[in-house]
């Protein structure tokens, strides 16, 4: 069922836990509400497509059918491709900024001692220590 064409459902006014005798009550009272030829079509389609039990299967089978990826995610997608990723006024960062490690840091790791054998040894600087621990308020 195409997306723009109302649900039989809707046209009758109707819930999908309708029972036979309710949708034929729902699609008298739709006909005698109905203004024009083109409501009046409307009312019967929706009418067979319910009574008949397997086309009332087709149509809910379709009203609650996933819908399709691919037209989906380019609906999710539409506008990201008008946006600029990155705003052309910003002037990238230098280089220099973007390094993370101090020269210091870095050259202290390749002064100590390798691990020994069989057993990895946690540097002095990493070992833990009471300074590493949040001040606790012990309560009198």
């Amino acid at each position: 069922m195409p997306a723009a064409e109302r649900s039989p459902y809707d046209v009758l006014g109707i819930t999908p836990a309708a029972t036979p005798p309710e949708v034929h009550a729902a699609y008298e009272r739709a006909l005698a509400e109905a203004d024009g030829t083109a409501a009046r079509e409307a009312c019967t389609t929706a009418y067979l497509h319910l009574r008949n039990t397997g086309r009332r299967l087709g149509a809910d089978i379709l009203e609650y059918a996933a819908p399709d990826p691919a037209s989906t995610a380019r609906e999710a997608f539409a506008g990201v491709a008008d946006e600029p990723f990155l705003a052309p006024e910003a002037p990238a960062p230098p280089i220099a900024a973007l390094v993370v490690l101090r020269r210091a840091e870095s050259a202290a790791d390749h002064h100590e001692p390798p691990p020994t054998k069989g057993t990895f040894a946690v540097p002095t600087r990493f070992s833990p220590t009471a300074e590493v621990l949040p001040p606790v308020d012990i309560p009198h």
